[in-house]
């Protein structure tokens, strides 16, 4: 009898322990499998440029990370004192990576992720670096492991730092000296005062030239010439796709591909055709254009700015052409401006001139002309470029292309040509008012 009770006991020991083990496991599974994956937002900077790969942000408990693929930034790495290549080996089913190797690439890199809310499993697959098993929190979205970029960071000898207020992700390496901040101006010198053997209550002679005196002098850069230039700013390109999204239907794009349903969309390819529209109308218009790029080819934030401040002279507005995604669902158009037109003047007055051609077109409103405010002025590279050398400039967002319907307007020939006509409509109103 004594026997059997122990026997009992002992098998409902066993059936709690296993139940006990069981839950747990549960619990792991549903907290791993539990996460969301969102597509980053965030902008990310290394050394001082803005560089575009593709991640998510994911929350652990109160905080959220951003988390990318480790061949993006080893291939933004690739010739920086921080190099180091990464590859997959399949016999031993782990990750290998080495320092001080330049990053081979195998074409994959910088790929856009899918639109909309994902996913996102923990993931503890083998990573070494140098031949050592190195720990990084990971999660698997869609078939591939996303890593910490602090994690990276650390593991690979960079620095990471976040700027919530302006949702910035900003990557420093060793050798990265920051430029020097520009210095001030140097005050004007006071004006001078007359002899004292002069009387300041007699008038002038008729003979006395006072027209230095009493003409306003022009800037030193001054865009008023009588000729209409705009610099047209093409959006991402070539290795930097921009946003992207899912084709809902087959199309045949700018370049004359069939693009298949369920294809990746992305950003650059509806940018450049728009922009080349919009050149030719305002050529045919007798209106001088300066453009960042014609082809499909990735033009470093660096390159445009050299570009802005070298047509200072001569540009009377930067029109940069963009188009949106966030999170599949918003929709519509916005245009941003320069945070100096936020109460009023050129800025709010070219952003609304937009809108009502984009309204006629059919087109609905995000948002109001955007004013959004960075650490040195516009937070906005390309409007802040521009600003700094006293030159309008406003960015022209026409549709979410990861929303299944809002893409539609821009999916034929038809669609491209309609929005750059709107936007030449609205150049030539707002100079028929505006001096230039």
């Amino acid at each position: 009898m004594r026997k059997k009770l122990i026997s009992w006991m002992l098998a409902l020991l066993m059936l709690c322990t296993a139940s006990a083990t069981g839950l747990i496991a549960l619990a792991q599974t549903a907290d791993a499998a539990g996460k969301i994956a969102y597509v980053s937002q965030m902008e990310i900077f290394l050394d001082g440029e803005q560089v575009h790969p593709s991640g998510y942000l994911i929350s652990a408990g109160d905080a959220a990370y951003t988390y990318f693929k480790l061949r993006d930034i080893a291939y933004l790495m690739r010739e920086k004192e921080c190099a180091f290549d990464v590859e997959y080996d399949a016999e031993d089913g782990v990750i290998r990576a080495s320092r001080g190797q330049a990053y081979a690439g195998d074409g994959t890199e910088l790929q856009p992720v899918g639109s909309g809310n994902q996913e996102a499993v923990a993931s503890n697959f083998p990573v070494y670096v140098d031949g050592e098993p190195v720990t990084m929190e990971a999660y698997s979205v869609q078939g591939y492991t996303y890593y910490k970029l602090r994690d990276i960071g650390e593991v690979f000898g960079f620095d990471v730092d976040y700027r919530n207020e302006s949702r910035q992700g900003i990557m420093t390496t060793p050798g990265y000296v920051e430029p020097e901040p520009e210095p001030e101006p140097e005050p004007e010198p006071p004006a001078d005062t007359p002899d004292s053997s002069d009387d300041p209550s007699t008038p002038p002679s008729d003979d006395t030239d006072n027209s230095e005196t009493q003409q306003p002098t022009e800037p030193e850069t001054s865009h008023i010439d009588g000729k209409i230039t705009v610099l047209i700013d093409v959006g991402h390109g070539g290795s930097d796709g921009g946003s992207s999204g899912i084709a809902p239907n087959t199309f045949v794009n700018y370049k004359g591909e069939t693009v298949s349903a369920g294809s990746t969309i992305q950003e650059k390819d509806f940018n450049l055709p728009v922009a080349l529209y919009l050149r030719d109308l305002l050529l045919a218009s007798g209106v001088d254009v300066i453009m960042t790029t014609t082809e499909d080819e990735y033009v470093s934030f660096a390159e445009r700015k050299e570009i802005i401040e070298s047509s200072a002279d001569v540009a009377d507005l930067c029109f940069s052409v963009h188009h949106n995604a966030y999170n599949g669902n918003a929709k519509g158009f916005e245009v941003l401006a320069q945070v100096q037109y936020e109460e009023g003047g050129d800025g709010l007055e070219l952003g609304e001139l937009l809108a009502e051609q984009y309204l006629a077109n059919g087109r609905i409103q995000h948002r109001p002309t955007v004013f959004r405010h960075g650490q040195n002025g516009d937070y906005y590279a390309i409007l802040r470029y521009a600003a700094n050398v006293d030159m309008l400039a406003v960015i022209s967002e026409y549709a979410f292309i990861d929303n299944s319907q809002d893409v539609l307007c821009v999916l034929s020939e038809e669609g491209l040509r309609a929005e750059a006509q709107a936007m030449y409509n609205a150049i030539l109103e707002f100079f028929s008012t505006h001096d230039y």
